[in-house]
């Protein structure tokens, strides 16, 4: 992602404060240099409750919807991906609370223990 991609994504953000607009600047750096995707959407969260207008990051929910998926893995090995679908979750534990629900309800694998994690899309890493 380019300088300014990631300019045009974040300058309609508004923090409320100085803990904002560190959010700010940490996400900034996050998608500059490929950060990991579940520190990328942690602070999108944390970011998404200190500013004057949530709404002002419509353009990067869209942009972590299109490129971040969720992997599903059982004993490390990938068994299926899910897209990202933030909605209107307000916090990235509400966010995961759903995902965990989805996945509860709606598979049937036979672990004990199936790990859920953030990445980027293959199909678009490249």
């Amino acid at each position: 992602m380019t300088t300014t991609e990631v300019n045009q994504l974040l300058a309609p953000a508004r923090p409320l404060n100085s803990t904002g607009a560190d959010l700010l600047l940490d996400l900034r750096d996050l998608l500059l240099q490929s950060g990991h995707p579940g520190e990328c959407v942690q602070c999108f969260f944390a970011l998404l409750n200190n500013l004057e207008s949530p709404q002002s990051l419509s353009a990067l929910k869209d942009w972590l919807e299109t490129h971040l998926e969720i992997a599903l893995r059982i004993d490390g090995q990938t068994q299926e991906t899910l897209p990202i679908r933030l909605g209107t979750s307000q916090s990235l534990h509400d966010y995961c609370h759903r995902v965990i629900d989805l996945v509860r309800h709606d598979r049937a694998y036979l672990a004990d223990r199936v790990a859920l994690t953030f990445q980027y899309r293959t199909h678009l890493a490249a």
